[in-house]
């Protein structure tokens, strides 16, 4: 019995080898099956020939492009593509609107099985893009690839990873200088969807302002036929920006804040501080801190403030305006209208004064308008300024100043004059004037101030170039005229006091305040005759 069982066993065996062995073999046909399949599928839908890409390419950006060089892979499954160029619509022999040195495209195996219309991963080296102005007739502008379609074929992307992205924004005017934005690094994810694609940037090289920016937020879809409408939001950081760049200022700037609106109207918030803050026609250095609400129109580096506050040393200032390109201009005109209710005038004397002393302090509140044409010239000479200011109390650092003030107005003050003249302390009070600057020169008029025991209303004008004065006015006073002067003048003041005009026993005494700002001189103009200042 055991032998029979025995002798059974092998041919089991052989019948349940057998079984594996057609079990295999139908498997290995059924996997060869699915393979070939696969395979054929991936022949007659492999999406990375020449002329496919060049057909997504121009259905993209409808623009016709040209490829250089190319070739496929196969692990990972994709291809690269080099001198890629998108080109006019219509003057095909013009430059190209937006020029790739390479182009590397890469999926998987399981998207390419799975028939999504889908890639991993696109790698551009080197891109150039020149995005022209919106025309008047609405035609369309370049679309940036891969960024928008209507298409229901459309190829979405999960990562572009971009270095040395040069963005040249036109303008329509003639001869114009292009806006150019250099990034160096740029990721953008979930692409080709006609959604937002989320971003992350790092500029080191910005034409206007030379300084390392980091932004990341969201960007999209591209509006094809304006690119200023394409909507933006994120935030941002501007570190070792160098004011030097914008010619009349020196100072490193750093900035944090946030954006959201569009390409063409950015409405921008944050807060920046330059520590180093110089104005080249000065000599002193100091730290400026602002707080700034602003729109920008990043298509033509246009800036319109809406409200920036801007604090320094023991003075603040508000500023609205805008810094923009102007019509038939190159470079950016400034307009900005400045009001300060909290302001020191050493501080503000300070910003334009080489000499390490301001010559007036005090406090001053003001508003003004200024103007600052576009193109090249020294900054002082192109400044236009009209405005008003009101100084509550001030007095003249230079002693040889002040000192004269005073002697203009002691003989009219009540009490030991001896005393008086050991210690003259004359604060200037009420000093008020309408401000004209043009060309360099500060025009004052309807000047008024008023002393102990004096007043006075005069006119003149300030160089902001070499900061002279030259002011002429009319004291009016109680006190003996020969007593606020001296020497010769003394005794022409006796001998003419008693045809000096008088106003219920007041004195009109003609005087004087000129020379440069460190050695103003106040003096009585004896010999001119009385003119009315306003």
């Amino acid at each position: 019995m055991s032998r029979s069982v025995a002798s059974g066993n092998p041919g089991q065996h052989a019948s349940v080898r057998h079984r594996h062995q057609r079990l295999w073999t139908v498997v290995g046909f059924v996997l060869l099956g699915a393979v070939a399949f696969y395979v054929v599928i991936l022949y007659l839908n492999w999406p990375f020939g020449k002329q496919t890409i060049v057909d997504t390419l121009q259905e993209r950006s409808r623009r016709p492009v040209a490829i250089q060089r190319f070739h496929e892979t196969f692990f990972p499954p994709g291809c690269v593509a080099e001198g890629v160029t998108f080109l006019h619509i219509r003057n095909k022999s013009r430059s190209p609107l937006i020029v790739i040195n390479k182009l590397v495209i890469q999926t998987s195996y399981p998207l390419l099985l799975s028939l999504q219309r889908r890639l991993s991963q696109i790698t551009v080296t080197g891109m150039h893009v020149i995005v022209p102005a919106v025309e008047p007739s609405g035609e369309p502008s370049p679309m940036m690839p891969l960024t928008y379609s209507n298409s229901a074929k459309s190829v979405t992307i999960g990562t572009i990873l971009a270095d040395k992205v040069v963005l040249d924004f036109r303008s329509r005017e003639p001869g114009k200088k292009l806006l150019r934005i250099v990034v160096n690094k740029l990721a953008l994810r979930n692409v080709g969807n006609n959604r937002p694609m989320s971003y992350q940037a790092y500029i080191y090289n910005f034409e206007l302002l030379p300084g390392k920016i980091e932004s990341t937020g969201s960007f999209g879809p591209w509006n094809p036929q304006n690119p200023g409408k394409t909507p933006a939001h994120g935030e941002f950081s501007y570190r070792e920006a160098n004011l030097a760049a914008l010619n009349e200022f020196s100072g490193t700037l750093s900035s944090r804040g946030k954006f959201d609106g569009t390409l063409g109207k950015l409405n921008v918030s944050g807060a920046a501080d330059v520590p180093n803050f110089h104005l080249i026609s000065s000599g002193h250095t100091r730290r400026l801190s602002t707080e700034f609400q602003a729109t920008v129109d990043a298509t033509q580096g246009d800036v319109f403030l809406d409200r920036v506050l801007a604090s320094f040393d023991n003075t603040q200032v508000l500023f609205k305006g805008s810094i923009a390109g102007k019509p038939g201009q190159s470079g950016k005109a400034v307009s900005l209208a400045m009001s300060s209710q909290r302001a020191r005038v050493e501080d503000l004397l300070d910003l334009f004064i080489t000499g390490k002393l301001a010559p007036m302090t005090g406090d001053i509140r003001f508003a003004s308008q200024v103007n600052v044409p576009a193109g090249p010239g020294e900054f002082v000479k192109k400044l236009r300024l009209t405005g008003s200011f009101q100084i509550s109390e001030s007095k003249f650092t230079n002693t040889k100043t002040e000192a004269e003030l005073a002697r203009l107005s002691m003989s009219a003050v009540e009490g030991d004059k001896k005393e008086d003249e050991r210690k003259p302390k004359v604060v200037l009070c009420g000093l008020a004037a309408q401000v004209n600057a043009k060309d360099g020169v500060a025009d004052l008029s309807n000047m008024s101030f008023h002393v102990p025991g004096a007043r006075a209303s005069m006119r003149g004008t300030y160089s902001l170039i070499n900061y002279t004065s030259n002011i002429h006015g009319v004291l009016i006073t109680k006190g003996n005229l020969s007593d606020a002067t001296s020497g010769i003048k003394s005794v022409l003041a006796k001998v003419i006091a008693p045809f000096l005009k008088r106003e219920r026993r007041e004195k009109v005494v003609p005087f004087r305040i000129t020379g440069p700002y460190g050695h103003a001189a106040v003096s009585l103009e004896l010999g001119s005759r009385r003119k009315s200042t306003h």
